[in-house]
């Protein structure tokens, strides 16, 4: 689930709104909520403050946010290329 819940916290901060990150994500609002609650329990660290309908991110959200980004282009690049291999061997 840590992966899942990597994506819905890079959703919310990309969209800069639960609300959108809930739509992108094919999810409701309270199980983004929920995920991200989950991930700030996981790590034992808030990772958003969260001002009514708005946020910011919290110095371990904004390093946090960073690490997740590079992480997510790498799983996208891994996830590629196992294709690609797996297409040649194919042939």
């Amino acid at each position: 689930m840590l992966l899942k819940q990597i994506d819905y916290f890079l959703a919310v901060v990309d969209n800069e709104s639960f609300t959108k990150a809930a739509e992108k994500c094919g999810v409701s609002q309270s199980a983004i909520s929920q995920q991200i609650g989950a991930l700030e329990n996981r790590l034992d660290t808030k990772l958003l403050d969260r001002h009514n309908r708005t946020f910011t991110l919290t110095k371990a959200g904004e390093y946090f946010y960073e690490s997740a980004t590079v992480i997510r282009d790498q799983v996208n690049e891994m996830l590629k290329k196992t294709i690609a291999i797996g297409r040649e061997a194919t042939e």
